[in-house]
């Protein structure tokens, strides 16, 4: 069945910050979207790897170099991201996914400029060594280039504790759901609502699962 250059696959994202392979999985699945000539709707569902570290975060072992593995080096670089290691604290990521919830419900936010953000706090924690707390968060949204919009609308979430706080419990909610569901690893994706796999897989992986997702759709267009 033939897939349109218009076709456009909705893909759920569950992740945590912390997670390097969240990042590769993104680029991969980017490359796939590209590579297959389908679009896809990107949305993020948080997951807690460490709930339990201080908001100031934790303090990591070792040197910079000595933090980063070989495989997931290679995987990096094939995936066009630069692990560095350079950041020295492990995060508490609740506030990183709170304000992230904040975008995803702003209707005057779109998912692309989502991702975007979400791509700027990666390579703040994961490349540049920003710390994600609200300092870094706040630093990664002046990277858009969007008039500063998201980074005020991200200001405003951290003056009002009240709605800050709704958004961190319904993260918890949410983070909590995701494990009683059966996820126990991330990235965790869903094409079109339907959980398919964990893990960064490869380029490959992602444009069959496109192609397949896409033609499905095409079927459901032509009846």
């Amino acid at each position: 069945m033939q897939v349109t250059s218009k076709a456009t696959v909705d893909v759920a994202i569950t992740s945590d910050l912390m997670c390097p392979w969240c990042w590769v999985g993104l680029r991969n699945l980017q490359a796939a979207s590209k590579q297959s000539n389908i679009r896809t709707n990107i949305t993020w569902k948080p997951f807690m790897l460490r709930p339990n570290i201080p908001d100031e975060g934790q303090p990591k072992d070792g040197t910079p170099a000595s933090r980063v593995g070989t495989h997931l080096r290679q995987a990096g670089e094939m995936a066009g991201i630069n692990f560095t290691g350079l950041t020295d604290r492990t995060p508490n990521t609740m506030m990183f996914h709170a304000t992230l919830k904040m975008l995803q419900d702003d209707p005057h936010v779109d998912a692309a400029t989502v991702t975007e953000y979400h791509e700027a706090v990666f390579e703040g924690y994961f490349t540049l060594g920003v710390f994600p707390d609200e300092k870094g968060l706040l630093e990664a949204a002046t990277k858009l280039n969007d008039d500063n919009r998201v980074a005020s609308k991200i200001k405003q979430l951290y003056g009002d504790s009240s709605i800050l706080n709704k958004y961190k419990h319904e993260v918890r909610q949410e983070a909590d759901e995701a494990s009683y569901s059966g996820i126990s690893g991330v990235p965790t994706f869903e094409f079109n609502g339907r959980r398919a796999f964990s893990g960064g897989q490869s380029v490959s992986t992602f444009a069959s699962y496109l192609e397949h997702f896409a033609a499905q759709n095409n079927a459901v267009d032509d009846k």
